[in-house]
């Protein structure tokens, strides 16, 4: 035989499967991975420690990976990596991935799973491996998808899928389940099944549906745009501002779509819904055309009356979902299936060619006399400091890029209300699907890792806080220059006023001891400032947030401050209350 003949001859090495999802991963560009280790992902990590430069990030929970995996894909718009082991670790994961499920967030998750000879299957017993649970079950309701992987050779085509579902469309996360003998057994390359590289098929823009709402447009003189998170999934806010400033046309946000559009611009409604401000509800209810672009008029933006929503005139919605457009919840007179930059930019064009604007100097006076009427309310004076006043200073003090986390409480809608934003420079990130308290800390991580050169604050409350806080560790292991602003009322107070505002009492929410968040930070070795006073607020929240390094700012804040006004249930938009929960 000849030396060709025998090299020729020679059999191809196997390959493993941990090397085959290494290769997916190298294959889309993966820079990090977010994980929490465990047994069945350890051949996952030994691929990846041995043959890349792939960075492993270690939180101190799997929900604190899977929060700072959530963060990172937010800021830098691509699919993030969440890892975790079978059994807990997967129970522990499905609050994150339902998190990135009901706001849009691609990821993909890759959780462990005992042999496929120890999987219960369809055997009428709990559970045959260790640490085994049914994963695809568990997981399909908050994925895009779920997937057991239980032959090597449909691994790279399994991962390509993944990937691709994960960005296309209204992106979101996909689990991929990998038993142990999946991992680590062998394969020869000629018997994988072909790995098919797809791409994302856009809806085509309805152009009957886009001329007829820039005929409603230019007939309007009432009109409204309420941007929702998808303007910022599709990072369409160059065209909604365009759209809005040419033709003079007040724009309200919700939760995830704040800094869609500038906050603090004089076209600007702010936040409308429960916990917006008056004027952009009433402006949603007067108006004669309301626009929503990648909104879901979710409960919490229209209140619990959808029929009432507008009180004499048209609703138009866009939305790349179809299902959503099939399904809303406030009657539609228009839908548009259509990604929202491309579908303003051609509404855009269709109001061009008409060469027609509406008038809406009379309306835009109208809301500013609403804005003057209905200011955003504070209670008594105290000498506490008001968490709305902290906010405010924070952000005037705050310039350049800044990138905001929250948890979920009263701190959240006050933020909003409170901080400017204006993407890209100014972001916004909230739980605002799910509303899942413990947020905040871990997607500041994530976040700054994302963005090394923007300022990362997090607002969180005394409740929210302590839910993640053992990721206090991550940030001062990794010195990561993130000011966590504690706004303490010793409450959960959004729920406590819920409950004064119906049944006047908070029986299990109010006048909860704490801990002194500044020594706890402390004691996990980052930088604390205590703040008791209202006097001098602006200064020592301007100078602490100056300091250098991770800060903990523990604000002792006035326990008696409701979120006012607020909509409450069997209210339409023009009729929120403004009554204070607490007794006189």
């Amino acid at each position: 035989m000849s030396v060709v003949e025998s090299v020729l001859t020679q059999p191809v090495p196997e390959v493993m499967g941990a090397d085959l999802v290494l290769d997916a991963f190298l294959r889309h560009q993966v820079r990090k991975v977010f994980i929490f280790p465990g047994g069945t992902i350890a051949p996952i990590l030994d691929s990846i420690e041995r043959r890349s430069r792939i960075e492993i990030v270690c939180p101190r929970t799997e929900q604190g990976a899977g929060y700072a995996a959530l963060g990172h894909a937010r800021v830098t718009g691509e699919t993030a990596v969440f890892m975790v082991t079978s059994g807990p670790g997967v129970t522990n994961a499905v609050t994150p991935i339902a998190d990135a499920y009901y706001d849009n967030i691609p990821m993909v998750v890759i959780t462990g799973q005992v042999g496929t000879a120890d999987m219960r299957g369809d055997l009428p017993v709990k559970q045959r491996g260790f640490q085994e649970v049914d994963t695809v079950d568990l997981m399909t309701p908050v994925a895009k998808a779920a997937f057991c992987v239980k032959d090597i050779a449909d691994l790279p085509s399994v991962l390509e899928e993944a990937f691709h579902l994960a960005q296309s469309g209204r992106q979101g996360p996909v689990v991929v389940d990998l038993p142990m003998n999946v991992q680590r057994g062998t394969i020869a390359p000629d018997r994988l099944k072909p790995v098919a590289r797809r791409t994302e098929v856009v809806p085509a823009v309805p152009g009957e549906r886009i001329e007829i709402l820039a005929q409603w447009l230019a007939e309007s003189s009432r009109p409204v745009i309420l941007a929702g998170g998808g303007v910022v999934a599709a990072r369409a806010w160059p065209e909604l501002r365009a759209l809005a400033d040419k033709y003079r046309i007040p724009v309200t946000m919700s939760m995830p779509g704040m800094g869609a559009y500038p906050s603090d611009a004089p076209l600007s409604l702010g936040m409308c819904g429960y916990a917006g401000s008056q004027y952009a509800n009433m402006a949603m209810h007067k108006c004669d055309l309301l626009i929503g672009v990648g909104t879901t008029f979710h409960l919490r933006q229209t209140g619990s009356l959808p029929d009432r929503t507008v009180k004499k005139g048209r609703i138009a919605r866009i939305d790349l979902d179809v299902n959503e457009l099939n399904h809303s919840r406030v009657p539609l007179d228009l839908s548009i299936n259509a990604d929202a930059r491309v579908a303003l930019a051609a509404l855009a064009r269709a109001l061009e060619r008409r060469g027609a604007a509406p008038d809406t100097a009379p309306w835009l006076e109208q809301i500013n006399d609403w804005k003057a009427q209905y200011p955003l309310l504070t209670g008594k004076p105290s000498h506490l400091p008001k968490p709305q006043d902290i906010i405010a200073a924070a952000n005037l003090a705050l310039t350049g890029r800044v990138i905001v986390t929250t948890g979920v409480g009263q701190h959240q809608v006050w933020v909003p209300r409170h901080f400017d934003f204006a993407l890209p420079q100014r972001m916004l990130l909230t739980s605002s699907g799910h509303g899942t308290m413990g947020y905040d800390l871990p997607v500041a991580i994530g976040a700054r890792m994302a963005d090394p050169d923007a300022k990362v604050v997090c607002f969180v409350g005394d409740g929210s806080l302590q839910m993640n806080i053992q990721e206090l560790a991550v940030i001062a292991e990794g010195n990561l220059d993130i000011k966590i602003v504690v706004l303490d009322n010793h409450a959960l107070n959004i729920v406590a006023q819920f409950q004064r505002q119906v049944w006047k009492s908070d029986p299990s929410t109010g006048k909860r001891a704490n801990p002194d968040f500044a020594a706890v930070a402390r004691a996990y070795g980052l930088d604390a400032v205590t703040i008791t006073a209202q006097d001098g607020l602006e200064r020592a929240i301007a100078e602490a947030l100056a300091r250098p390094g991770p800060v903990l700012i523990h604000c002792h804040v006035d326990p008696e401050e409701d979120v006012l006004p607020m909509l409450l249930g069997g209210q339409t938009l023009d009729k929120m209350s403004t009554e204070w929960s607490f007794a006189p």
